[in-house]
């Protein structure tokens, strides 16, 4: 009975025990959740706003563009008579002196022309001889027979007949005449053809294109054919194709420089010469072609290199300035809304303010701010700014 007893009391006990266990477990995760709603629901407290200070520096406003390198003085040489080459004088890549020969074509062709030329013209020397002597009788006999005619011993026939053989006789002596010089421009001509017969170059310069062959016929009737292309490569011209947007901003005299896609990181500097006002179409896009030349006796530049072209469109030194990410709008008159904060970096004012150069970066401050002021700077999901200016978020009281 007593160990009957004592079994039902343990196992009381231990019912009471899991209970109490489940109930501990169950206030425990409770807390668990309201803690962890309230750690949810609690104030966030935000970071203060980026801001920037207006400060004195250096601003060099640049324009970028493509732009690939030609020769400054490029020249197709070709073949101003027919024929077939001889011999080429010159290798692909040799540098050439002005008047050195460069291709001998076969003269044969145009000596056979220079020697009829020469008869024909022979030929006209001797008819133009022959005619001058029948004019001299035509004449004498005109003068006789006015003299008859004063005796009566001729007719006014007979006179009219005499005269008007001599002036027959005088317009084909100047027909003759006339075109005995026509026969000698044709000789002089056919020697000058000769003489095309060797081809010199024209300029200094390198050989870059040479696309004959010894033994080839070239047929100059209708089009000069090209024989070889010499290049001047002391100096070379980059053509650079500046966005419509940008072209306002170049003018001759900028310095431009560029580098190459070589590698060797080497900068090469320039002076705008000309800006070419005939615009490029590509697509929907309008460039402009701006040109300006660089040294090159090193030879490191060739023809139809791509280059990245920077021209410096203004410089100024020790402005105020301003960082771009504090841009806001820009109205119709050009001038850029910006947060002014005081030094707290707090109660933020909108201003609108006057810009000069930008490199990017930063702006030169004309007019609406001092040095030393605090603005606010925009994170990159602000409203737009026009221009070349960044994202703005406005921050208020």
């Amino acid at each position: 009975m007593n160990n009957k007893t004592s079994k039902n009391g343990s196992s009381k006990s231990k019912s009471r025990l899991r209970r109490w266990r489940g109930r501990i477990i169950v206030g425990l995760l409770v807390l668990a959740g309201v803690g962890y709603w309230a750690w949810k629901k609690r104030p966030v407290e935000l970071p203060p706003p980026p801001t920037g200070a207006v400060e004195l520096g250096d601003v060099t406003q640049v324009v970028q563009a493509a732009g690939v390198l030609q020769a400054q003085s490029k020249v197709d040489v070709g073949a101003q008579v027919s024929g077939q080459i001889r011999k080429i004088h010159v290798q692909l890549g040799q540098n050439m002196k002005k008047g050195e020969l460069l291709v001998s074509l076969d003269p044969e062709l145009a000596r056979s022309d220079v020697a009829q030329a020469e008869a024909t013209l022979d030929q006209q020397r001797a008819q133009l001889e022959s005619n001058k002597i029948g004019l001299a009788m035509a004449r004498r006999e005109a003068e006789r027979q006015h003299r008859l005619l004063a005796g009566n011993a001729s007719t006014p026939i007979e006179v009219e007949q005499a005269d008007n053989n001599l002036i027959r006789l005088e317009a084909d002596l100047r027909g003759q005449t006339a075109n005995l010089a026509r026969l000698q421009a044709d000789l002089e001509k056919k020697k000058l053809s000769l003489g095309y017969a060797s081809i010199s170059a024209p300029m200094d310069g390198m050989v870059v294109n040479l696309p004959i062959q010894e033994g080839q016929t070239v047929i100059a009737v209708q089009t000069t054919p090209v024989m070889m292309t010499l290049a001047q490569l002391d100096q070379m011209t980059v053509r650079t194709r500046v966005p419509e947007a940008d072209i306002q901003l170049v003018q001759p005299g900028q310095t431009a420089r560029f580098t190459t896609l070589a590698g060797d990181a080497q900068r090469y500097e320039g002076k705008v010469r000309v800006v070419q006002p005939i615009p490029e179409r590509v697509g929907n896009a309008v460039f402009y072609n701006v040109l300006f030349e660089v040294d090159n006796k090193a030879r490191k530049l060739f023809s139809d290199m791509t280059v990245q072209v920077e021209i410096v469109t203004g410089s100024a030194r020790q402005v105020p300035t301003l960082q771009i990410a504090a841009l806001g709008e820009r109205d119709a008159e050009g001038r850029y809304s910006v947060q002014v904060v005081d030094a707290a970096g707090k109660n933020a004012k909108p201003r609108k303010i006057k810009l000069g150069l930008q490199d990017g970066s930063k702006a030169e401050v004309r007019e609406g701010l001092k040095v030393g002021e605090k603005l606010l700077l925009a994170p990159a999901s602000g409203a737009g700014a026009s221009g070349s200016a960044g994202a703005v978020v406005v921050y208020s009281d």
